[in-house]
């Protein structure tokens, strides 16, 4: 192992989706170490978790084409060590920025062409199916006649179950894409399996170590989980490792699967980013954040184990701030990025 970077004093991190439903304890998990700079960004302007940083920025939706020009300022005032991008639709903006602008900054994701082929679920089942791993079965909506019901239909692109709808038939899917906005080849068929539902933190090193892998049973969702569970599954632990050993993330991703009656965990989503499950993971003993960071700046990480049967149930919280003091640089409504001298 290499001696530790001299940033490894005090580390700037900049989050997006600082309002995440995970980030707000991984920032407070961050907060506790005292050894990190945190800078938070959202499309939020009352975003709770920008009562956990050192600098907070509203900047607007990954979506939008202010965005990038926003972000950039950012990045250029911040100089940030690493940067977490936490919204889909921004990760490969951020990739893309950071690697032909900022090339001093890492970014806390898997790479590019991983997040790429996993955030089109067409693109991810054809990866996974071409490696023989094992993944829902799955046709594009536009030639889903082969297709087994009953099914679910989706975006191929989109987050939180967004689009989502059960399938009995095919008379459905016509249905469905009457409805639609997009065309057909935009959105999948898959094959609705029967068994426990998987949620698994993958955590691995940007030199594409894979530290742990954590599968946490989701015993109830609504559009994200509320109730997990961290279980022990030599099954979906094998499949965690062999989907960064065939696929080469080289960072750290989230696996959405089904545990079927056969024993065999099936894929039916990744997501190359930590997950809102990432405070279960960090409850059950791993740090999924820090400890990717402490391996990048050449520390040694030592083993990783973490409690099974251990339960989240998420819940809503407040926070009470004056008022006077709340003021987070609003990039939306042209407040200046130099606002402040970057800690």
């Amino acid at each position: 192992m290499s001696a530790p970077s001299p940033l490894a004093a005090r580390p700037k991190l900049l989050f997006t989706g600082a309002g995440g439903a995970g980030t707000i304890e991984v920032l407070r998990a961050l907060r506790a170490k005292d050894r990190y700079t945190l800078v938070g960004c959202d499309a939020t302007t009352t975003s709770v978790g920008f009562t956990l940083v050192d600098r907070a920025y509203v900047i607007p939706f990954g979506a939008s084409p202010e965005f990038e020009p926003a972000f950039r300022s950012i990045l250029a005032h911040e100089k940030p060590d690493f940067v977490i991008p936490l919204v889909d639709e921004e990760i490969p903006i951020v990739h893309r920025m950071v690697a032909r602008e900022f090339p001093a900054a890492r970014v806390l994701a898997p790479e590019l062409g991983f997040c790429e082929d996993t955030l089109d679920k067409w693109r991810m089942f054809e990866r996974l199916r071409d490696v023989d791993l094992p993944v829902a079965p799955t046709w594009l909506a536009s030639d889903a006649g082969a297709a087994t019901y009953p099914a679910i239909v989706k975006p191929r692109t989109g987050r939180g179950s967004r689009g989502l709808a059960f399938l009995d038939s095919p008379r459905d899917l016509e249905v469905y894409l009457a409805a639609a906005a997009q065309p057909a080849d935009r959105f999948i068929v898959q094959e609705r399996l029967v068994g426990r539902e998987f949620t698994t933190s993958v955590v691995t090193t940007l030199d594409g170590r894979c530290l742990a892998v954590v599968p946490k049973e989701a015993a109830f969702k609504r559009g994200i989980t509320q109730v997990g569970i961290t279980r022990s599954v030599p099954a979906i632990e094998q499949l965690g490792r062999q989907i960064q050993e065939k696929m080469r993330a080289d960072g750290p991703f989230n696996v959405q699967l089904v545990l079927c009656a056969d024993g065999v965990p099936r894929v039916f989503e990744i997501n190359p980013r930590y997950s809102t499950t990432v405070a279960l993971t960090l409850a059950a003993g791993i740090d999924e954040v820090d400890v990717v960071i402490r391996a990048a700046l050449g520390e040694d990480v030592g083993p990783l184990a973490f409690e099974p049967d251990l339960m989240m149930l998420r819940y809503s919280a407040q926070v009470y701030v004056k008022e006077a003091e709340w003021h987070p640089i609003d990039t939306t409504k042209g407040d200046p990025v130099t606002t402040g001298e970057p800690t």
